[in-house]
């Protein structure tokens, strides 16, 4: 009976201890449980916290970067230069300096071959030649009447001009290519001009020979003489519409005489600027009443200085031939239009100054020079 009991009381306590353990067991796991999601935790906050990384681009190993020179002596290493212009609508790229003059010329070459191959499409090529004979009306003011022409011939002579302007423009175009000409080279450039003025001549011949076949030598003669005068026609325009914006326009009836009158006070200046003008041509130097082309190279002050005071002689000749037709007040306004004009063109010239200032290369660029205004020419 004691031996049941001890036995007893000895798988008792055996059991007792061997339960204390598995309970010991069980609170430090729980604890490792409790710690683990603590770690758990916090590496979810930190995550939450910081960005996540940028995907990495495949680079070299590092043995095969070999080091730039600027590195190897300590300077910092150049950045590539970076190109500034203007996006075009058709999604070009434009430099924005102005372009070289090799980039003009290829730029209008380029224009050249896209107008060439549009005229060889009839609806675009008769669309170009309604435009051009629509201009005409305006281009030559009161034709009609000086010639004597009625509507059917009016509409004839208009479509002829028409057909004659865009045969030269396409006989000429070729001639103002400047590929392969140097603007410095004086001999190059009087060659030119030979083979353009003999161009001209020989398109002005054959448009003659059909003005006079259509419609008689005589009306040919009429046609000469009005061409002549567009000088002053235009002069007498330009009057005219400034008055008008003044209100105080002029007397239609007295047109004619006005136009007379100035047609005799050009030809009297040209008289007398002659003997200047032939000595300053025998000694290389023409002066500014002749008109020549010039480029921003050889563009100076006394250049400007001389064409401003031509144009102040031409202006107080065009008023004391008009004078016996105008009113005091109409005679000062046309006197304030032409200051305002003499102050456009000295800014013309600033500007010519400051490009050859700016870009003493900006050769290329040509101006006609003893005329009314300062109009770039095609290159």
């Amino acid at each position: 009976m004691s031996k049941v009991v001890l036995i007893s009381v000895a798988s008792s306590v055996g059991l007792g201890l061997l339960s204390l353990h598995l309970v010991k067991q069980l609170k430090e796991g729980e604890a490792t449980i409790a710690d683990l999601q603590a770690q758990v935790a916090t590496l979810q906050e930190q995550q939450q916290r910081e960005p996540a990384p940028l995907p990495r681009e495949n680079t070299p190993p590092p043995e095969v970067i070999a080091p730039q020179p600027s590195e190897v002596i300590g300077t910092p290493p150049k950045e590539p230069p970076k190109k500034v212009g203007v996006v075009t609508a058709n999604g070009q790229l434009m430099p924005s300096s102005p372009p070289n003059r090799e980039d003009r010329m290829r730029i209008y070459r380029e224009h050249r071959e896209r107008q060439r191959q549009l005229m060889q499409d009839p609806e675009y090529r008769e669309a170009m030649r309604v435009q051009t004979r629509g201009n005409f009306a305006r281009q030559y003011p009161g034709v009609i009447q000086e010639l004597g022409l009625d509507s059917q011939q009016a509409e004839e002579f208009f479509d002829l001009l028409a057909d004659q302007q865009m045969r030269s423009n396409e006989q000429m175009q070729p001639m103002w290519d400047m590929e392969g000409v140097d603007p410095t080279d004086q001999a190059a450039m009087q060659e030119r001009q030979r083979k353009i003025a003999t161009q001209a001549a020989e398109n002005q011949r054959k448009s003659e020979a059909e003005m006079a076949a259509r419609f008689g030598q005589d009306k040919l003669q009429a046609w000469k003489e009005y061409q002549s005068t567009m000088g002053v026609r235009f002069e007498l325009e330009n009057l005219r519409s400034t008055l008008a914006s003044s209100g105080m326009p002029l007397n239609e009836e007295l047109s004619k005489p006005m136009l007379k009158a100035l047609a005799q006070a050009q030809t009297q200046a040209l008289t007398a600027e002659a003997p200047e003008y032939a000595a300053a041509v025998s000694r290389g130097a023409a002066p500014a009443l002749a008109a020549r082309v010039v480029t921003s190279n050889n563009f100076d002050d006394s250049t400007m200085e001389r064409h401003i005071e031509a144009q102040r002689k031409r202006n107080q000749r065009t008023l004391d031939a008009l004078s016996p037709y105008l009113s005091f007040e109409q005679r000062e306004a046309i006197e304030q239009q032409q200051e305002a004009q003499l102050k456009m063109q000295e800014a013309q010239y600033r500007l010519m100054r400051a490009q050859r200032k700016t870009d003493p290369n900006s050769n290329g660029t040509y101006f006609v020079e003893g005329s009314s205004n300062l109009m770039p020419l095609r290159p």
